[in-house]
This record gives C-alpha cells, structure tokens and sequence, in this order.
C-alpha cells in the first residue's frame, strides 16, 4: 500500500491495461487523465445490475462472457482505477482476473479533498449531511456472490458504514435481515479528523431505530488490508451451518478489502448484499492524497 499527495510519489511502472470509468469529478479527471499516460490501453468498464451486462467501451456482453474478454489481458500488467469504478465492477474484474490466474492486480484511488454538502439553509440537524448519490437501483445480486436471505439459517450481515445511513436503512426494509445477527465497521481512522464524527452522527439514529446491535468494529478508512482482516476475524467467528452477508456502504479503500475477501471465500458461504448507487456529479470538492494497492490475486 503507498499513498502520496501526488501520484509522482507513488513507486510504479506502466501497465499495459488500465480499467476505468466515467469521471464525476475533478478527482476522476486527474484519475483517467495519469492513468492514460502511464497504460498502453484503457477499456471504460460499466456494469448494468439489472440486465447482468458488462460494457468494455463499446463492447456489451453478459456478465458471465467476461472471462473470455479479460483472458488475452492476464498475462499483461494491470490496474483498476476505483476512482470512477463502483464495488460491483471492481468487484466482477478482480474476481474474473483471479479466476484466470492474474497474479497482481494494481488499483488506484484519489481521496476527496471534501464533499458536497446538501443544501438545506439553516437546518443545522442535518449539517452533516452530503449530496453523495442520485439514486440507488435497489438491493440486486452481483452475480457469482449471491446468497438467498433466509431465516431458516443464522446469517451474518456485516455493515461497513459510511456518510448516508438511508442505505441501511433500506436494507432492512427491503430484506429479511435479522438485527440482532448485524454489526458494524466504522471508518477510523477516517479520511480526515472529524470525519468519523459524521458517519456516527449519520448513522446512529438507524442503528438504535433498527436494533443493529451485534457490536461496532473500527477500521482504517483508507486501508483495505485492515477491513479485510476484520472481516476474516468475523467469518472466523461463524458456525459451520452459518452464512455471512458483507453490505460494502463505506469509503473505496474499505470496500476494496471486502471486495478482496469476498475473494477468498467460499461461495456457498459468504455473499454480498449491494444497492449500486448512482454518485452525484461533482460530488467531491477537490483531490486529496493518491494511493496505490498492489494485491496478489494468486
């Protein structure tokens, strides 16, 4: 894991195949913008949930083709830009690259300087709420790390929280989730100091309102090793006959380690829950700190 203020701070060579999406900020633009003048290619990666379709640049196909479109690429160097890719994607590209036997994969994320925060005048108990989202498509299955909600078995459902505590919240309406089976994972340290105080402040009202009390952990918000190893400390902790539901809300980094553990876990026992939210254009004010993680895949 490096991090540096520039990405000329950052120790690294060229990739051959950099996956990218459309940029919502300033921090997407300088994110595309380094990456194409350090890949020999860029491929625009979109996922669409509710068809089960990938999108390489002008190429549309079926989530499960996309072994045969990444399988000419593994032998070549490559990096995620999780900037202007959302969990789901950097979720179906890990998780196909490690299938076909890629060893590293590099992933690049900028920081946000600060968030856009919604505009309600003087309504100051609501100060700490950001203008993150459009809209969410709703709680639909990432092909190959589903799971049926059921209440026949004791299921896990693991939060990572972040700022917009509405999306646990409709994760309980929408699913058959038992709150005394939930526990969090926080951000801290957070982005910046104060930060943490935003996401408990956000969230605490639903946790207390929904009965989530089966504890609160701590993480890095910027180390995915850290989410990683907690979670793995969590599925350690299940009964044989047990399944564990991961609910990635939280900041990038955070979502990249349980996107990473969701790697190196039994299908049949461990799924994820995600609602694919639409970010807000220009919903970070300004680029903050680069980091660059170098994973092995296999």
């Amino acid at each position: 894991m490096q991090y540096g203020s520039r990405p000329e701070q950052l120790d690294f060579s060229t990739w051959d195949y950099a996956f990218l999406g459309k940029p919502m900020d300033e921090r997407g633009d300088n994110s595309i913008a380094f990456l194409s003048g350090n890949s020999l290619k860029q491929i625009v990666v979109k996922y669409s949930p509710r068809e089960f379709t990938m999108q390489f640049d002008e190429d549309f196909f079926h989530k499960d083709d996309i072994d045969d479109k990444l399988k000419k690429m593994v032998d070549g160097s490559i990096v995620i830009d999780s900037t202007t890719l959302n969990f789901a994607e950097i979720l179906i590209l890990s998780q196909s690259l490690k299938d076909l036997g890629c060893k590293i994969v590099s992933i690049i994320y900028v920081e946000p300087g600060g968030y856009n925060q919604k505009h309600l005048g003087p309504d100051i108990l609501h100060k700490r709420d950001f203008e993150l989202s459009e809209e969410t498509i709703g709680f639909e299955a990432i092909p190959g790390h589903s799971l049926a909600l059921t209440n026949d078995i004791y299921q896990k459902v693991v939060f990572i929280c972040g700022f917009e505590s509405e999306r646990i919240d409709r994760a309980m309406e929408d699913s058959e989730i038992n709150s005394n089976a939930c526990c969090t994972i926080f951000g801290v340290p957070a982005f910046y100091p104060g930060w943490e105080m935003d996401s408990f402040d956000n969230n605490i009202s639903v946790l207390i309102e929904r009965r989530i009390n089966g504890g609160i952990n701590f993480c890095g918000a910027t180390n995915p090793l850290s989410v990683f190893q907690k979670l793995n400390i969590i599925y350690k902790g299940l009964e044989e006959d047990s399944q564990m539901f991961v609910v990635p809300l939280g900041t990038k980094p955070m979502n990249i380690g349980a996107c990473l553990f969701l790697l190196t876990k039994p299908k049949d026992k461990v799924a994820v829950l995600y609602d694919h939210p639409q970010e807000m254009k220009n919903k970070a004010l300004k680029t903050s700190d680069w980091h660059l993680f170098n994973i092995t895949l296999n």
